[in-house]
C-alpha cells in the first residue's frame, strides 16, 4: 500500500511540475516585452544575473521536492483523496441506515468539529506514516527517477485511474445515498 501511494504521491507531483512549466511559458509569453527591456537587462547584468537564470531559479524553487510549491500541492491533494473515500464511506453508512445523519452532525457544535476535525485528522495521519515520516517518499522518489519509461507510464495511468476512481466513487456514494434515503 506505501509503494502505491508514494508512486501516486509521485505522479501528482510531476503532474504539478509540469503545470508550473506550462503556465511559466504563458507567463514567459505575456511578460515578453518586460523581458526585451533594455534598462532592466542592464540592471540584471550589473547585479550578475539574467533574465533566463532568473527563471530557471524560480522553477526550481518551485518544483522543489522538499520545499517547492508542486510538493505541497501534491500533498493536499493526497489528502483531499483521502478525505473523499472518508466522505464516500459516509454517504454510504447514511444510505444503509436509510437515514440522513448530517443535520445530527451539524446541529451540535461538537459533533461538527468533530466530523471536520476527523475528516482532517484520519487522513493527516495516513499520510504522515505512508508518505511523510522520515522523508519516505523522497527515498521513493529517488527510487522512481530510476525507473525505466515504461514503467513510469504504467504508474502514471495507474495513479490516474486511482485518482480518477476515488472521484467516481465519491460520485457513486451521492448517488447511492439519495436513493438510499428516497426509498421510504
Amino acid at each position: 500500500m506505501e509503494k502505491i501511494w508514494n508512486h501516486v504521491h509521485y505522479n501528482i507531483f510531476l503532474f504539478e511540475c509540469s503545470t508550473t512549466l506550462f503556465v511559466r511559458k504563458i507567463f514567459s509569453i505575456l511578460f515578453y516585452p518586460i523581458k526585451k527591456n533594455k534598462y532592466l537587462k542592464i540592471e540584471l547584468k550589473k547585479r550578475g544575473h539574467s533574465f533566463s537564470e532568473l527563471d530557471n531559479t524560480i522553477i526550481n524553487v518551485l518544483n522543489d521536492p522538499i520545499y517547492g510549491k508542486s510538493i505541497t500541492i501534491a500533498g493536499i491533494q493526497m489528502g483531499g483523496m483521502l478525505v473523499m473515500i472518508e466522505y464516500s464511506i459516509f454517504n454510504l453508512i447514511q444510505a444503509i441506515l436509510g437515514n440522513s445523519l448530517i443535520q445530527y452532525i451539524w446541529e451540535d457544535s461538537k459533533n461538527k468539529w468533530l466530523f471536520s476535525i476527523g475528516l482532517l485528522v484520519i487522513p493527516a495521519i495516513i499520510n504522515y506514516f505512508l508518505l511523510w515520516k522520515d522523508d519516505k517518499y523522497l527515498t521513493h522518489f529517488k527510487e522512481f527517477e530510476k525507473e525505466s519509461k515504461e514503467v513510469k507510464r504504467k504508474w502514471a495511468w495507474i495513479s490516474f485511474t486511482i485518482v480518477l476512481g476515488i472521484i467516481l466513487i465519491l460520485i457513486a456514494s451521492y448517488w447511492i445515498m439519495i436513493i438510499g434515503l428516497n426509498r421510504e
